[in-house]
């Protein structure tokens, strides 16, 4: 029971003080010039009950980049609506007024405000850029500060108590992606999805070029094992391989580090790939997010492929103003909406990042009840009860060997072992679920897992074998260039003129 109880002791630690996100306290605000932003903006209002006079148009601007003008404009603007209809945003006084503290961006709004350089004066470098993301320069909105460099957020891993949580800041979301059937997505399926909560596959791929960026990864790995989420935790130098063929119910990512998507998330990676539905994914990297619409930024290619909720940055931010990851899926974990716990995770504002999603979306609420053959429910129960046996998890999931779901089940206790590093029981439960799997893209990842672990308990020379016979049974699978990387990882000489598809 010690993992239980320490995440129980932290969950109340988290969400003792966490006042939750009301969807009278959420303003709406969308390109009056664009169909689909108005479009999408009344879908979202129906969706949550968010009352109409908190849904504020913004007239005369486009998607990409403004000016620091046109940003005074659209800020004069949004103040004025504010008094009109009796809202209020954080930085100003109550007066009665009803308070807004969350902002909701939706599509074809600008994305990033521009460097403004004084005449005379040579432009700014470093952190004293005064270019910033749109979203987090709304996070200020009606607060005077000084425009040049980043600003400590007030509400960075902070818990206040009811009635003393500081007024300058809200949190600011977004809602918009490569094409209409994302942004649609965003909208309507969190609501869905929270009412059970959502379960898969936590993948986390570590291995970027810092320890300060692999520490953050290394916190979203702890949690998972913590919650007994099924963990498929990567820790090689590479991100994942192109092509390699993940499994479908991925719930949760995040990773880092390479500028543009690659491996299964890439515009050339088959299109079979889809992340579990409700979806929370995010790659770190200094431009993840310099574009929502071109496929190849991180938060396009993953809203593409599915995801619900993500984040990235419009420029360079510097490691330590990245949303911290950690703190994120804690705060998530525990059962916060995703707004509240970007806004726990956000260590500067007047900067470069912005989060995509749903602020209201509880995508783990504490009272969810999972479905009836809800095989990631039943793997919890099973870890729960083994309280850290392996022998006695290796039994429950021996019992599992009849059920609709026995591969998933013996995949699972596969990458537990693997976790555990006991390599030679890991090998012989991917290769029980190989048996199992009826899908070929499922029978090859284990596959590939099954003999790349049989050269970690030092079988080197059965895992080549293993290897080849698979590069001549995959000759022509979409998922060839994974298996490649991973054969070559042992020592495999790969004929570069076999068929790729």
């Amino acid at each position: 029971m010690r993992c239980d109880m320490k995440y129980l002791l932290m969950l109340l630690v988290v969400c003792m003080n966490v006042l939750a996100l009301e969807p009278g306290e959420v303003a709406v605000v969308y390109n009056a010039d664009s169909p689909l932003s108005k479009a999408a903006a009344l879908r979202y209002c129906s969706v949550r009950r968010i009352p109409r006079d908190q849904l504020l148009p913004v007239y005369g601007v486009k998607r990409g980049d403004i000016t620091r003008d046109e940003f005074d404009g659209m800020v004069t603007s949004l103040l004025a609506q504010a008094r009109s209809r009796g809202l209020m945003w954080p930085a100003g006084p109550r007066n009665g007024r009803k308070l807004m503290r969350v902002m909701v961006l939706m599509p074809d709004m600008p994305l990033r405000i521009k460097e403004s350089t004084p005449a005379g004066q040579q432009p700014a470098t470093g952190m004293r850029r005064n270019e910033a993301a749109l979203d987090s320069e709304l996070m200020l909105l009606g607060s005077r500060y000084p425009l040049n460099g980043r600003l400590n957020n007030p509400h960075y891993r902070k818990d206040y108590p009811s009635g003393r949580e500081p007024q300058r800041v809200m949190m600011v979301c977004r809602i918009d992606g490569p094409n209409e059937e994302c942004i649609y997505r965003m909208i309507n399926d969190p609501a869905d999805v929270e009412r059970f909560g959502l379960w898969g596959w936590v993948l986390v791929d570590q291995g970027g070029p810092y320890p300060q960026g692999d520490a953050l990864m290394k916190r979203v790995a702890a949690l998972a094992q913590e919650r007994h989420q099924p963990l498929f935790y990567e820790t090689s130098r590479s991100t994942l391989a192109d092509a390699f063929p993940l499994m479908q119910q991925v719930g949760v990512y995040f990773g880092w580090y390479i500028r543009n998507a690659n491996g299964p998330f890439g515009a050339s990676a088959p299109a079979d790939f889809r992340f579990a539905r409700g979806a929370i994914a995010s790659h770190l990297h200094s431009f993840s997010a310099i574009s929502l619409y071109d496929g190849k930024s991180w938060v396009s290619a993953l809203l593409k492929r599915g995801a619900c909720v993500t984040a990235g940055n419009v420029s360079e931010p510097y490691l330590d103003a990245c949303l911290n990851y950690g703190v994120f899926y804690e705060h998530l974990l525990a059962g916060a909406q995703v707004g509240e716990a970007a806004l726990q995770a956000t260590p500067f504002v007047s900067w470069q990042e912005i989060v995509l999603g749903d602020p209201l979306y509880r995508p783990f609420p504490r009272n969810a009840v999972s479905g009836g053959g809800n095989p990631y429910a039943a793997w919890r129960d099973l870890c729960r009860r083994a309280n850290g046996n392996l022998q006695a998890l290796q039994a429950a999931v021996e019992q599992k060997r009849n059920s609709p779901h026995a591969a998933v089940y013996a995949e699972m206790l596969a990458w537990h072992c693997t976790e555990l590093k006991q390599y030679e029981q890991a090998s012989a439960y991917f290769k029980l679920a190989e048996r199992r799997y009826s899908r070929s893209r499922d029978k090859l990842r284990v596959a590939i897992m099954q003999a790349s672990t049989m050269a970690a308990a030092g079988d080197v020379e059965g895992a080549k074998a293993a290897f080849l016979i698979l590069l001549d049974e995959f000759a022509r699978s979409p998922h060839l260039p994974a298996l490649r990387k991973a054969a070559q990882a042992v020592g495999v000489e790969i004929n570069q003129n076999a068929p790729a598809s």
